[in-house]
């Protein structure tokens, strides 16, 4: 399996880890609008992840159809069963991100990511035999610490059992993460394909059974928006990304979407955001600031292989 996320990343030589590293770390700050924009709607949830849907699986139609234009071929030749899973788990995540968000607080639901290098870790070294470095666990214990200070001000209050669904996110993207790495000659679009198509049947499904749709105009909008830009856009680029930097690394990279969701909620739509919450924040985004930093000197080296 090594051997294939080596070969695979001589083919995909355009990004250095720094560069990698970088590219993540904006990602995250893209991803952090996302609770804005489910807040910012009158909608059922269900409603929602169908438009979400229909936005992230558009884009990927489309910059697909216009790569592969007339050779269908070249695309079909290089998908892999791990290219699906990835697909379906990256939907699966979307689908409990979204439900989550109607049984607890942004901050809450984001805060459970933390977790999310740990996992990767678990699985990178399960599945590709990797080790994450030293400054990466330490960064994680630092991250621990900040999601210590946060859960501190009463973050839980008042939270519905249902929301404790937002604890599988974390272990989603620690395999999902893993699955992009692994898998040879993937395409960056085409588990986004993938999980657009699984969030318009859930979406669709559920609609039906409550009885149809009611959202209106702005609120569809805004669902295709967060779907596009705010979610497809960064996800190819995290995608890409992520094939020259390890799992564990690109976890705690996008935490900054934990530390940013709850601060635009809290001034744009009036969701409290503690002091704890904030300083907490603060201490998370310091340890991915300093894991960024850190790789600083390996500009301009090449692509970091599954053997270091």
């Amino acid at each position: 399996m090594a051997a294939d996320v080596i070969a695979s990343e001589q083919d995909h030589p355009s990004l250095t880890r720094l560069q990698g590293s970088v590219v993540i770390l904006l990602t995250g700050i893209v991803f952090s609008f996302g609770g804005l924009a489910f807040r910012s709607v009158e909608i059922r949830s269900w409603e929602y992840l169908f438009f979400r849907g229909l936005g992230m699986g558009g884009v990927a139609l489309v910059v697909l159809g216009t790569r592969y234009r007339g050779r269908l071929s070249d695309l079909t030749s290089r998908l892999e069963p791990g290219h699906l899973y990835a697909g379906l788990l990256l939907g699966m995540m979307n689908t409990l991100f979204i439900v989550s968000l109607s049984f607890a607080s942004v901050a809450f639901v984001l805060i459970l990511q933390t977790v999310a290098p740990l996992t990767a870790a678990y699985f990178s070294w399960l599945v590709l035999t990797e080790r994450p470095s030293a400054s990466v666990l330490i960064a994680t214990a630092v991250t621990m610490i900040g999601v210590v200070i946060m859960v501190g001000g009463s973050i839980a209050e008042d939270l519905s059992p249902w929301g404790l669904i937002a604890v599988l996110i974390p272990i989603g993207f620690g395999l999902y993460t893993t699955l992009i790495r692994s898998a040879a000659r993937i395409d960056a679009m085409f588990p986004l394909i993938v999980a657009g198509a699984f969030l318009l049947v859930v979406g669709v499904v559920a609609v039906v059974v409550q009885g149809g749709f009611e959202a209106s105009l702005r609120d569809a909008a805004i669902g295709i928006f967060a779907g596009s830009i705010l979610l497809a856009v960064p996800l190819a680029a995290f995608n890409v990304a992520q094939r020259v930097v390890p799992a564990p690394e690109s976890a705690l990279l996008i935490m900054t979407e934990v530390v940013l969701a709850p601060l635009w909620v809290w001034v744009f739509v009036g969701e409290e955001a503690t002091m704890t919450t904030l300083i907490g924040g603060a201490i998370i985004l310091a340890a991915v600031v300093w894991v960024t930093v850190k790789r600083l000197p390996l500009k301009g080296r090449r692509p970091i292989t599954s053997r270091g």
